[in-house]
């Protein structure tokens, strides 16, 4: 029947909480077991945090960790009691982490290994207490896959990747600067088509063509350097070398400034004066070639760290003939000098060739070689940040194991937002997979388990939150309701992946924590598609609403079980509570079809003398979940 039934002006009608619809409910059905929320992240009072979402009947709580200053001001004993109160009541716990980023970045760009060493201890010691709220059992700890680590901006693609990046960063591994990689068009002098090219706007440059030539440009730097830095050598020597080859080719010439032949030790006559100008500016070539092998060493170094396996094999080679003719090199040869800039100018030409750009045919078409070219010294951040973050998640598995074996918290990882590292389904699963791999090879290594058996610890022990609010932000890019959908549906391809969901609304815009139902995120398609996961029933549904709490002062929990009609007194065919949320007189203040105030008036009993958050009409007191000071 119609919510609304139209009739005659006398009579305004009126809706009936016999109406399925009726309500906030957004098509999914979930039992209000399932439903929780988190406590406050600006108060270190989580103590008082639980004992309020006891007093609304929760069965799902989420302490929050997330702010690293305001948790290290919760004492000890509070983990135990807030341990004990669950127990009592049969909630199940989780934790949010601290806002660290794992790869080590914060808001000045990477702070380095020792930030990201620093970072990984204290996430251990949230996992420390979180596992004191249920040590016979397996607490979801959520972590941030980024706190800090920026990551590509997406807009819908006109091609078969749905996913085009518009806006990226990379990071020079070097200097550890970051640097934006904008879409953007230019019209180039070599290029003439680009005149006409995108209807007059010029040749497009795409964030991974302005990465590559960021690396280009880098590494045609260093070698116009090198190359400076040759001539200044030659010009240095001019035609010295010349006039003192004849006689002294082949000389050394020791302490008293004595010449002798290297080969019979034949004492040669002194230099004359013109001869012995031409030697001192041998000598002052040498220094200069010191500096040279300095800075050749340094980019042999950098081509070697960053070049791909092919490019390092040849650098090996290069390497060993390199050091066989210098350590050959008598110290005190007069013609030193020449015969190192020799060695350094052949050196030099087989560093420009293996990091040489070069293509190669694929499928008919010329396609550069990715195993060749510039050493990648900047690279995408994100790229960059997964090995760091996976690193430190694997570490994070392997030290919690070895404190709790089986019982070890499950550590969570939770999508962010658009334009953070990880913000997508595919790199949250690559992060995830590769926290694994390094977990696997810990296990292997140091506790010498069989590879499927420490594989399948790994995935009981990693996985995902998905945030369902950071998802729907993609459509402040122009993504839609099926975007969303693809991204849930590919997180999900993996059934071990996802262990824990964040409920929260907004309209893609803004992370504004709304209650379920108040914004746009399609929650019936994702819950229909983390329920064919097969897994949904055990993990925990946390909805973070804090927005909505702050502006509007008021519990989010029941709007929450009326947007997804949970029934009233666990019966899956009894009302619900979305039949009643919106009525006069609610549930929650004692009145309405469902729980008339005259029942509890004529038969003295009921929720009349319960406490105003559990479903009553009377202010808490005399109880621990009334909200007495003592609670």
């Amino acid at each position: 029947m119609d919510n609304y039934i139209g009739t005659e002006s006398f009579y305004e009608g009126g809706s009936s909480s016999l109406s399925p619809d009726y309500g906030n409910f957004m098509g999914y059905q979930m039992s209000a077991t399932g439903l929780g929320f988190p406590g406050s992240p600006q108060t270190a009072n989580q103590l008082g945090e639980t004992v309020n979402a006891l007093k609304q009947g929760v069965k799902a709580f989420e302490v929050s960790l997330l702010m690293p200053e305001v948790t290290e001001a919760i004492p000890q004993e509070h983990f135990k009691e807030m341990r004990a109160l669950m127990r009592l009541s049969g909630v199940k716990p989780s934790v949010h982490g601290p806002l660290l980023d794992p790869a080590g970045f914060d808001d000045k760009g990477w702070g380095g290994n020792f930030t990201r060493e620093d970072n990984e201890r204290r996430m251990f010691d949230a996992i420390e207490k979180a596992h004191v709220l249920d040590p016979n059992g397996n607490v979801p700890i959520v972590f941030h896959g980024s706190a800090g680590a920026p990551g590509p901006e997406f807009r819908p693609g006109k091609d078969d990747e749905r996913f085009e990046v518009e806006r990226n960063f990379a990071i020079n591994c070097e200097t550890k600067q970051m640097v934006p990689l904008e879409r953007e068009y230019r019209f180039r002098p070599d290029s003439p088509g680009s005149f006409e090219a995108n209807e007059g706007k010029g040749q497009v440059f795409t964030p991974e063509t302005r990465l590559a030539s960021a690396n280009e440009s880098e590494w045609d730097n260093k070698m116009i350097d090198l190359a400076k830095s040759n001539k200044e050598v030659n010009d240095i020597i001019g035609k010295s070398a010349e006039s003192l080859k004849e006689v002294y080719g082949n000389a050394v010439i020791n302490e008293k400034e004595e010449v002798f032949d290297m080969a019979s030790g034949k004492r040669l006559p002194d230099f004359e004066s013109n001869q012995r100008e031409d030697y001192f500016k041998m000598r002052k070539a040498d220094i200069f070639l010191e500096d040279l092998k300095l800075k050749f060493t340094e980019s042999f170094h950098k081509a070697y760290k960053y070049g791909s396996d092919v490019q390092k094999k040849e650098l090996k080679n290069l390497a060993n003939e390199y050091s066989d003719v210098i350590k050959r090199l008598p110290s005190n040869a007069v013609m030193n000098p020449l015969i190192k800039k020799k060695v350094f100018e052949e050196s030099f030409g087989r560093l420009q060739h293996i990091t040489m750009q070069r293509e190669i045919e694929k499928n008919g078409k010329l396609v550069y070689d990715k195993r060749y070219g510039a050493p990648k010294i900047f690279r995408e951040t994100e790229g960059f940040a997964m090995d760091k973050s996976a690193e430190t998640f694997g570490n994070l598995a392997m030290r919690s194991y070895e404190e709790f074996g089986g019982n070890a918290p499950i550590i969570a990882i939770e999508n962010f937002m658009p334009g953070t590292a990880f913000s997508s389904a595919k790199k949250m699963k690559e992060l995830v997979e590769d926290s694994r791999d390094n977990f696997v090879k810990q296990l292997i290594a140091e506790k010498g388990l069989g590879k499927s058996e420490a594989r399948e610890i790994a995935e009981k022990q990693l996985g995902v939150t998905w945030d369902v609010g950071h998802l729907n932000m993609i459509k402040k890019k122009g993504f839609t309701d099926e975007d969303v959908l693809a991204e849930t549906r590919k997180i999900t391809e993996d059934k071990t992946m996802v262990k824990h969901v964040h409920l929260t609304d907004n309209f893609g815009f803004a992370d504004s924590h709304l209650a379920p139902g108040m914004g746009n995120v399609p929650f019936k398609k994702i819950m229909e598609q983390l329920e064919k996961t097969g897994r949904l029933g055990e993990m925990r549904k946390i909805v973070e609403a804090g927005g909505f709490v702050q502006h509007f002062k008021k519990s989010p929990h029941g709007l929450s079980m009326a947007a997804f009609g949970s029934p009233i007194y666990g019966m899956s065919a009894g009302p619900s509570w979305n039949q009643i949320a919106e009525m006069q007189g609610s549930y929650f203040g004692g009145y309405g079809t469902l729980n008339p105030q005259q029942h509890h008036s004529m038969y003295g009993s009921g929720f009349t003398t319960m406490p105003i958050d559990l479903g009553g009409q009377m202010p808490g007191d005399q109880s621990r979940f009334g909200g007495t000071p003592m609670a």
